[in-house]
């Protein structure tokens, strides 16, 4: 053919190319053609909404940006644009990049080769070529490697394709991970892969590969592209359950059906499938209902079931002695807010918090962190109303479980106000309280049947009684323990008697209180308080019978206030840039004078026992039924140690130092209490010390001593200290204790750490728990395995725990994350 002729065609092979969008190359990169008229290209995209799929926009310019020519195949009609450096720009904001392209009108498919590129927004493909079919709407790349932030995907051969109305990845022999390095720590490999964007990513024929070793299969797995949704197990091995394996599953209902794919969007109700195997307590299955729409608290959010037929409901965990209980094991909550609209300013809300479980055990068996903050969940139903400064409230605590002792509230209602100014602009401050409801307690039903009453019922010095008083804990002990202590008929036995087993009473509870902010000279800052009050008690259960008690308070805060600039010290070993020394002296005194109420009288509301100083504030005195006269004078001393970092002012030490001098004890007959120490010092970002300190200074304080300090600091970049340590002596209620805590991580190399945990009770020289662990860093993921030993003096119990937990990974959640127990 003469180039006259090829001259001739050229010009009549392009314009058949298409019909809507153009391509401009560049006119001086082809010397054999003078002008190229603007081509169409079929206008059909190959993307949508989701933002996975690069989109084809309305219009593409092709550019030959690396100087190569376009040449054209007059048998075919094929044109080739000859790289290095072909680049195709659209108006949505999508980029190719290639080698090389190749345009068949006859097959309506555009091919892309060499170093192919596709960008657009977070996304980026990377293949050896790319091929799009524009009749059957499918984008074909082999050797891809794609990012869609934060996931990376890798394939011999991936397509676009749709189904079911959607655009899906699908991929062959195909490989995920987030581990965005050249060599990734490790990889999710699959003979088949599909990614739904958005939504999900399915596998068949799962491997999860360390490196280039295969260390878990499953042949099936959907996995949604959200951290609480998805499988998630976890492995290991305990005394009191042997080996186990717990297997959670979450997948999100509700929302609307999309009536194009089948499935709904906007999924709200997050469903947690529990599928639990334990050696020696057989299988436990379980569903979590949770309402991800509350953003008011998280945790009162939806509905929790679960159940299991124990194999051995009589194993004693801590050695203790049990009652028996049925094998047929059970926890049912329900967790709920519900938002109300009212109008107006304030907020209301319905809340319901409910917790049944099948025995007194339940907790200590299956959920043993729970077990230690909450081993009597609360049980209630309230309406709310939340102004400004005041919180309205009408409620009712019931009892679910009668296995354990409970309080109850049937109903009750309150108001509470803060804190603020009188209306009229009066310098007068003013709070206050008031609450009216039918209040009771009781013990558990098998508690009083088979260890109470039996107890009770047995002789002075009976060797029977010790092994029933075991079983007891807490309040309940305490009152068993008294009552045992008097002589037989003694007076105080029946109230006694009434607060160990049931009692109830309708109580009408206020106290308002008025204060007064002033300063006096800009140096003294002195706050009067007046406040009164009024109990009243009727339809009483017990021995008592109705009464009424007044209670009238009066007190003043006052303090002082000096800072001393220490000068420019500036030592970046301990965190110093300057310092400025602030001491405030305060005095608090607190009278309260109150009615006693009669000594037989029960007590539904009242002290539990600590070591911390009890409020001098009637407003925050919760105790109510054991509210006594006082009259009491705090002394003490702030100092504060203050540096400059980044830019603002830190608290480098702060120290609190006081005292209590009784003019009248409620509890104990003191005359002077313990020197209190609070201290905080936070010199440097992986250094930190909090220490508590309470002895006797004047005439035997309070009779105990205590200390208790916690250490944290990094030593070297590659070694963590924690250190506990807290010794109590000769408290008149609680056990003496000489307990250290030590727990050190070091990381032994840039991908291996070890840690260990003791905690040895020196009192008696027990090892209460030992905890070993080993741990493994593969870039996105961490791998740990630890075991446990937990001496409980009546029984020892093991453990052992696997963990491999994904780390850096914000949007998406694999198969993989391991959460340790």
């Amino acid at each position: 053919m003469t180039r006259a002729a090829a001259l001739t065609l050229f010009p009549w092979l392009l314009g058949a190319i298409g019909s809507s969008a153009q391509i401009l190359p560049e006119p001086e990169i082809i010397p054999e053609v003078d002008v190229i008229t603007p081509v169409p290209i079929p206008e059909i995209p190959i993307g949508g909404p989701d933002g996975m799929t690069p989109a084809l926009p309305d219009e593409a310019i092709i550019q030959n940006i690396g100087g190569g020519r376009i040449t054209a195949n007059l048998e075919t009609g094929n044109v080739r644009f000859h790289g290095p450096g072909i680049k195709v720009v659209g108006d949505t904001g999508l980029e190719m990049f290639a080698d090389s392209a190749v345009w068949d009108p006859q097959a309506r498919r555009a091919v892309l080769e060499g170093n192919v590129s596709i960008y657009q927004g977070n996304i980026l493909q990377r293949g050896s070529r790319a091929t799009y079919d524009f009749d059957t709407n499918v984008l074909e790349v082999n050797d891809l490697r794609a990012s869609v932030d934060p996931v990376i995907l890798e394939a011999g051969r991936f397509t676009v394709e749709e189904i079911n109305g959607r655009r899906v990845f699908v991929g062959r022999d195909a490989g995920i991970t987030t581990h965005d390095v050249e060599q990734p720590g490790y990889w999710i490999r699959a003979a088949e892969t599909r990614v739904y964007p958005d939504d999900r990513i399915t596998f068949r024929n799962l491997r999860l590969y360390a490196g280039e070793n295969p260390v878990f299969w499953l042949p099936y797995l959907s996995q949604p592209m959200d951290g609480e949704l998805g499988y998630h197990f976890v492995p290991g091995a305990r005394t009191n359950w042997g080996a186990y394996l717990l297997n959670t599953y979450g997948i999100m209902l509700g929302g609307r059906r999309n009536g194009e794919t089948g499935e709904n969007d906007d999924g709200w109700l997050l469903s947690r499938w529990h599928f639990d195997l334990r050696a020696l307590r057989g299988v436990g299955v379980g569903l979590d209902l949770v309402d991800t729409r509350s953003e008011i608290n998280s945790g009162l959010g939806g509905l929790g079931l679960y159940f299991l037929h124990d194999r051995n409901p009589e194993f004693r965990r801590a050695g203790l002695p049990r009652l028996p209980i049925s094998p047929e094991r059970y926890r049912a909550e329900l967790k709920h807010r519900l938002p109300l609209d009212f109008g107006g300013d304030a907020s209301w809300y319905l809340d319901t918090n409910l917790t049944r479980l099948s025995d007194q055990y339940y907790l200590e068996d299956f959920d043993p962190a729970r077990y230690r903050s909450d081993p009597a969940p609360d049980n209630t139903i309230g309406l709310y109303r939340r102004g400004e400064r005041s919180l309205a409230s009408l409620f009712t605590r019931l009892r679910v479980n009668d296995y354990y002792r409970a309080d109850t509230r049937l109903p009750m209602a309150a108001f509470d106000l803060a804190r603020g100014p009188l209306p009229g602009g009066l310098p007068i401050l003013h709070e206050g309280t008031a609450s009216l409801g039918v209040i009771g307690i009781q013990t558990g039903d098998i508690t009083r049947r088979n260890i109470i009453e039996p107890l009770l019922a047995l002789p002075p010095g009976s060797p029977q009684a010790g092994p029933l008083l075991n079983q007891l804990q807490g309040y309940e002990r305490f009152l068993a323990e008294r009552i045992r202590a008097l002589p037989p008929g003694d007076p105080r036995i029946p109230a006694l008697r009434a607060q160990l087993i049931d009692t109830s009473f309708t109580r009408f509870h206020t106290y308002q209180e008025l204060s007064a902010p002033l300063s006096v000279g800009g140096w003294l800052n002195v706050v009067p308080q007046v406040g009164v009050g009024h109990t009243r008690y009727a339809a009483v259960e017990g021995p008592a019978s109705s009464d009424a008690r007044s209670f009238f308070h009066a007190g003043t805060e006052a303090s002082l206030k000096w800072s001393s600039d220490l000068g420019d010290h500036l030592d970046h070993r301990w965190g110093l840039n300057g310092l400025l020394h602030v001491v405030q002296p305060y005095a608090n005194w607190s009278l309260l004078a109150a009615e006693s109420l009669a000594d037989n009288f029960p007590r539904v509301d009242r002290l539990t026992f600590t070591t911390r100083p009890r409020t001098l504030s009637p407003a925050r005195f919760t105790a109510t039924d054991t509210l006594e006269s006082w009259n009491i004078l705090r002394l003490g001393t702030r100092n504060r140690l203050l540096t400059r970092r980044d830019g603002q002012s830190h608290e480098w030490l702060y120290l609190n130092t006081y005292v209590d001098a009784f003019l009248q004890d409620p509890e104990l007959d003191r005359t002077i209490s313990n020197l209190y120490n609070d201290a905080v010092w936070e010199p440097l970002p992986w250094m930190s010390v909090g220490l508590e300190t309470q002895f006797p200074v004047i005439s035997g304080g309070s009779g105990f001593s205590e200390l208790a300090t916690t250490v944290r600091f990094l030593p070297r970049p590659d070694l963590e200290v924690a250190l506990g340590y807290r010794f109590l002596d000769n408290h008149p209620v609680l056990t003496d204790s000489n307990r250290v805590d030590l727990g050190i991580y070091a990381r032994l190399t840039e991908n291996w750490g070890v840690g260990i945990r003791h905690v040895l009770e020196l009192d008696d020289g027990t090892m209460e728990v030992q905890q070993y662990t080993v741990h493994r860093d593969l870039g996105h993921w961490v791998a740990g395995f630890g075991v446990t030993h937990r001496d409980n003096r009546l029984r020892d119990e093991f453990g052992v725990v696997f963990s491999l937990t994904l780390k850096d990974f914000p949007s998406v959640s694999l198969p993989f994350r391991i959460d340790a127990e």
